[in-house]
């Protein structure tokens, strides 16, 4: 009963900090950085906001800007990109989350995208709002 109890010990004073190392440890053996998403281009038009008919998004090739009342000046107007949130471990690479990216000459501005397709982005504005912008059909000529 003796040796048992010893072999016991000796197994737990060796597997735990393997376990530790290797599986609760894993946080500090993280690496978080960003790297440009392979679809960097959302269909031009005009995005209608779901909860303005009057607000949106105009986009035109890699700029965008966001208008009221169906109206925005120069000022609005921003180069975007899309940017993937990315946690890497020495074995793996997880996509953890979506950005949009808008830059202009002095402002760099994120705001999460929650979801997208050709016809719907979802943003998460600010910690409480967020708001999804549907794509404008076109009227047949």
């Amino acid at each position: 009963m003796k040796k048992t109890t010893i072999l016991i010990v000796i197994f737990g004073i060796i597997l735990i900090p393997i376990l530790y190392f290797k599986y609760l440890n894993i946080k500090e053996n993280i690496i978080k950085s960003s790297k440009l998403n392979k679809q960097q281009i959302f269909q031009k038009g005009e995005w209608i906001s779901n909860l303005d008919s009057s607000s949106g998004i105009s986009i035109r090739e890699n700029k965008i800007a966001f208008f009221k009342k169906m109206k925005f000046t120069s000022d609005d107007i921003y180069e975007y990109k899309i940017l993937d949130s990315i946690y890497q471990t020495k074995d793996e690479e997880d996509k953890v989350k979506e950005f949009l990216m808008m830059k202009d000459f002095s402002n760099t501005i994120y705001y999460q995208i929650i979801k997208k397709n050709d016809s719907s982005i979802t943003l998460k504005i600010n910690k409480t709002k967020i708001e999804t912008f549907n794509l404008k059909k076109s009227e047949p000529n």
